[in-house]
Order: C-alpha cells, then sequence, then structure tokens
C-alpha cells in the first residue's frame, strides 16, 4: 500500500481563507471547495486513513471535479494595467497550486481560468499581454503534468499561428500542444491534457467527418480518418521544431486512434482518471486496461476493432 498524506479539514480550510485571489464571489467559490473536501474526508476509506494514494485521488477526483466544472465559467476580475493584471493572472494560478491536490483538478481549474480570461480580460490589453498570460497558464500545466522534466529554454519562442475560434476550450487545447512542441521539444504519448484535447475532438470535431453524426452505424472509417488526420495535421504544422516531425506524425496517429476506438464505443472517458478504458459491459459500468499509449501497440489495439480496408 502507497504511503498516503493526510492533512487535517480545518486547517486546510483556514489556510485557503488567508490568500487573496481575482475572483469575484470567492467566498461561495471556496465555499463550494471546502464543502467537496469535507464529504472527501467523510469517506470511509479516508477518514479511517486507510486509503492508499491511488484510492485516495479516485475519491479526490470523483467528488472534487464536479465544483470545479460547476463554478465555470469563473468571474475573474482583473486589473487594467498590463504589470497588474499578469500579476493577477499569477495569482489566479496559484489558487491551482494551494487548492487542489491532484493533476486532474489543478489542470481541470486552469484549463477553466485558460478560457475564462480571453473572456473577460480588459479590452484595452495588447495581444502581447494575452500571450503572456497564456504562457503563465500554459508553463503551470507543463510543470504540474511532467514535474521531472527540466526546462532548457529560458525564453518561450513565439508561436504566430492562431486558430480562429480562440477563448474556448478547443483553442486552449491546439495552442498548449504547439507551444508545447515548440518550447518544450515534447509531446507525450499520454497526458491529461492530450486526452482532454481528445475528448473535445470526439464530441465537437469528429462527427462532422462521419457519414451521418446522428447515426454512428453509418461508417466510412477509412474517410472519415482521413479526413480528421487533415484537420489535426494542419493544426500541428510548424515551419522549425527541434522535436523531429516523424514523433509529431506517430503523436497524430495515435491521438486519432484514439478519438475513433472512443467515438465508436470500444473505449469510454473516464474523467474520474483522465484516460480511456476499455468497454467490457457499459450496461453494468464494467471496464477493462485503458488504452495502449506507446505507439506500435496503439496501432495494433486500433486494428483489432476498426478496419481502414
Amino acid at each position: 500500500m502507497s504511503e498516503t498524506t493526510y492533512t487535517d479539514y480545518n486547517s486546510t480550510v483556514e489556510t485557503w481563507s488567508q490568500a487573496k485571489y481575482p475572483i469575484n464571489n470567492l467566498e461561495n467559490l471556496l465555499g463550494s471547495f471546502s464543502k467537496a473536501l469535507k464529504e472527501i474526508y467523510s469517506s470511509p476509506e479516508i477518514e479511517n486513513k486507510q486509503a492508499n494514494q491511488e484510492t485516495y485521488n479516485s475519491i479526490y477526483n470523483k467528488i472534487m471535479l464536479n465544483p470545479i466544472f460547476d463554478s465555470h465559467p469563473i468571474e475573474f476580475v482583473w486589473r487594467d494595467k498590463e504589470s497588474e493584471f499578469l500579476t493577477d493572472i499569477s495569482s489566479a494560478i496559484s489558487l491551482a497550486h494551494n487548492i487542489f491536490e491532484t493533476i486532474e483538478t489543478k489542470n481541470a481549474y486552469l484549463i477553466s481560468l485558460a478560457v475564462a480570461f480571453k473572456k473577460s480580460a480588459p479590452k484595452d490589453l495588447s495581444g502581447d499581454v494575452l500571450h503572456s498570460a497564456s504562457e503563465l497558464i500554459y508553463e503551470a500545466i507543463f510543470n504540474i503534468e511532467n514535474s521531472d522534466q527540466q526546462n532548457s529554454n529560458l525564453e518561450n519562442t513565439k508561436d504566430d499561428y492562431s486558430y480562429l475560434a480562440d477563448g474556448q476550450a478547443l483553442a486552449f487545447q491546439i495552442q498548449y500542444h504547439r507551444w508545447m512542441i515548440i518550447n518544450k521539444s515534447i509531446l507525450p504519448e499520454t497526458s491529461y491534457m492530450r486526452n482532454r484535447f481528445i475528448n473535445i475532438v470526439i464530441r465537437k470535431n469528429f462527427p462532422k467527418h462521419t457519414p451521418n453524426p446522428e447515426n454512428k452505424t453509418e461508417t466510412s472509417y477509412a474517410e472519415s480518418r482521413s479526413k480528421l488526420k487533415d484537420e489535426i495535421t494542419q493544426h500541428m504544422k510548424f515551419d522549425k521544431s527541434e522535436l523531429p516531425s516523424e514523433i509529431i506524425e506517430k503523436w497524430i496517429n495515435s491521438f486519432i486512434n484514439n478519438v475513433m476506438l472512443v467515438y465508436y464505443g470500444f473505449y469510454k472517458w473516464d474523467k474520474l482518471r483522465g484516460d480511456f478504458y476499455r468497454v467490457i459491459d457499459l450496461e453494468n459500468s464494467q471496464f477493462g486496461e485503458k488504452i495502449p499509449d506507446q505507439f506500435e501497440e496503439n496501432n495494433k489495439e486500433f486494428s483489432k476493432f476498426i478496419n481502414l480496408s
């Protein structure tokens, strides 16, 4: 059983109340998080300190993700001056570290922040300032997911690529993954962020490439896959990148494999674990292993269920 660190509810909530964040009705927001934390601590495994770290995280995510999703969009209150605005962004980012305990909850909040601030930022701020704010959030998310990675770039390279629907979840995912390729030369085979990206594409993008979005039994696997690959590849083109093009190509292929395996019901998104798991019996909520991450194994798994010929 892995070692689990337990904290005291009252002291934790008291610490929360001492910090200030640029959020309207902050007391109500923290109240919803403290209510969730109390429910977490009241679960038998945690109350009796019998949960290992995996069990603790599962219980924590199951309960704490709900108020995070329910609070979206959070009503942030930003100051107008550029330097003060960026200070406010840093303060808003710090809430993720000060309040939440798992990768899934920290990044769920930061995604909400990334989407919300584009819509609520003072209108007179320059595009460069908004870009700097985005980079602060990108860096925070990257460090949460890749705590063992050393950053060799002291200054970020600006990416001129922009997605028309900026300020939405899909645009954020595209821009974050481009930033990671350009500035970190890393593209993880799996991560919470990549899986959220896949889940958005399943819901919003892939259906338009199918013969009939209203009827998944009408299939044209090869054509649908080709169309989605063209779309994702368009977002992942680079004039110059230290990350080899074959790595990006493999990443895109596995990305599309996962989209199709989930869309057609062979796997299912589990928001508590932030990954996709094999459907054994959906009616009785029976699931198997998660989708293989490694490129060759991922392709083999895809071929078991979907025939492109």
